[in-house]
């Protein structure tokens, strides 16, 4: 990341401790060099940026929708922070060769696979974009849970700073015994998401709220190493 995607990410991760109380101890558990893949749930603009400065220095980068270069100051943003777009229609060969290179630089790549906000922070059904880049470059994807970032536009409005959590949790590598096919990738996206979803209070935790369903068939759990 150029010097001025490092000055951006600084004045961004300040002005956020200064509108949030954010605990972010968690990530002190994530290793300091990559690469991983970064799984988040998507609730609305505001994780993006929190992850994104709090997880500094590490070589970070995230995948966005294409929408993001409209304009403004998503637009700048994406553009100082080197984000991969993607289009919402799935991933694109151009989206594979960026992850792809990015993983083999050492970068953490930051990605929800819900794939759109949920906005009230309860999770929707993910897709298995990140599943996909998963299998085709074997590395570890690190489930990482936050809320409390929903009441942000309430908590402005009345001039409060928001709770913000994150929670991390166990990496796992996906070791598929046969081709990886649609409902294989199915069964590995939604276990990623009970993943996320154990990480969150109950209420948050939308279509995934059965625990019950958690399996470790053809995946593998991995210890984080600093």
């Amino acid at each position: 990341m150029k010097l001025s995607g490092k000055i951006s990410a600084s004045i961004i991760h300040i002005f956020l401790r200064t509108i949030c109380k954010v605990d972010s101890h968690e990530l002190r558990k994530i290793p300091l060099k990559g690469p991983y893949i970064v799984a988040i749930n998507h609730t609305n603009f505001l994780e993006v940026p929190m992850i994104f400065t709090h997880l500094q220095p590490r070589k970070t980068v995230g995948i966005a929708k294409k929408e993001t270069w409209k304009g403004g100051l998503r637009k700048c943003l994406a553009t100082k922070w080197e984000a991969i777009p993607i289009d919402r229609e799935g991933l694109t060969i151009e989206t594979f060769r960026r992850s792809r290179k990015a993983l083999n630089d050492g970068y953490f790549l930051i990605i929800a696979p819900e794939g759109t906000r949920n906005i009230d922070g309860k999770l929707l059904q993910g897709k298995p974009g990140v599943i996909s880049i998963a299998l085709r470059s074997n590395v570890p994807i690190i489930p990482v849970a936050h809320f409390g970032g929903e009441d942000i536009i309430n908590n402005l409005k009345s001039l409060k700073r928001t709770k913000f959590t994150f929670k991390v949790g166990t990496p796992i590598i996906l070791h598929p015994e046969s081709k990886a096919d649609q409902d294989k990738r199915k069964y590995f996206t939604d276990q990623l998401m009970y993943r996320i979803a154990e990480l969150l209070p109950q209420e948050y935790r939308g279509v995934y709220s059965n625990l019950k369903n958690i399996r470790n068939d053809e995946i593998i759990e991995v210890l984080l190493k600093g």
